[in-house]
């Protein structure tokens, strides 16, 4: 009888380990919920070459990112002014 009371402690000790494991599974899990996808929309933001208004105006970026012949119409104008005055700017 008292072999078996040492192997439920070793069993419930082993339990315990297990469970102490699948917390750390959670919390890694958790982690590559959050952060996988803000970093993978980082990733392919950077790899974007927005006009150079949408680059510093939010409202430009999201009108160049929903509808880009919409932007053109409205800003490609100043945009292409603004890259011919920085040409100038340079010389």
């Amino acid at each position: 009888m008292p072999e078996s009371g040492i192997l439920s402690l070793v069993f419930a000790r082993k339990l315990l380990m297990f469970a102490e494991d699948l917390k750390y599974l959670w919390v890694l899990l958790f982690i590559l919920f959050a952060f996988v996808p803000v970093t993978l929309n980082a990733l392919r933001r950077r790899k974007e070459n927005p006009p150079p208004m949408a680059k510093n105006d939010r409202k430009l970026y999201r009108l160049w990112r929903s509808d880009p012949e919409a932007y053109e119409r409205q800003y490609g104008e100043m945009d292409r002014q603004y890259l011919k005055a920085q040409e100038e700017k340079r010389k």
